[in-house]
């Protein structure tokens, strides 16, 4: 059974999770739960846990630990990861996960419709730094981490690729 270490909030949860049956069940933090669960789209679903329904969307915030949950009408910032791997890393004395990004990519091809930050501001993880438009829908892209912006590489007009630089970071 697969085993994870998340934290919210700096809150940790020691979570082991098993799928049989077309049904999920956890231990969390020793206590067993039942949790059935109904996809409604890419990322969004329905879960049952303990006969108490939500509907929940977990997006990925690149490819560290990091998701974010949509949940209740709240956004919470949900760090996974493996639970062994998370003890070594403790044992360690590391600590984080890892070392965070400084610079922010597009995440996808598309148009700057606006930039809400400027070299030398000083920014909070998950603060909105500029608005990407793509597919004709606007997507918030925020900071990893909090920091300074060091130098934006973008405008409002600017066509950007997948992948190019559009904020470092200090």
């Amino acid at each position: 059974m697969p085993r994870y270490l998340v934290n919210v909030a700096g809150k940790e949860f020691d979570i082991e999770l098993e799928y049989r049956s077309e049904r999920y069940f956890a231990v969390i933090n020793g206590e067993e739960v039942d949790i059935s669960s109904f996809r409604l789209g890419e990322s969004r679903s329905i879960l049952i846990i303990g006969g108490q329904s939500l509907e929940v969307d977990v997006r990925a915030n690149g490819y560290d630990a990091q998701k974010t949950v949509f949940m209740k009408g709240q956004e919470i910032t949900v760090e996974i990861e493996d639970y062994h791997l998370a003890q070594l890393r403790k044992t360690a004395g590391m600590a984080s996960a890892g070392a965070v990004e400084k610079c922010i990519r597009a995440p996808m091809p598309g148009l700057i419709l606006e930039v809400k930050a400027a070299a030398g501001d000083r920014i909070a993880r998950n603060q909105p730094v500029l608005i990407v438009e793509a597919m004709k829908m606007e997507n918030v892209i925020k900071a990893p981490a909090d920091g300074i912006i060091k130098e934006i590489h973008v405008s409002k007009g600017t066509s950007v690729e997948k992948g190019d630089t559009l904020v470092e970071m200090e």
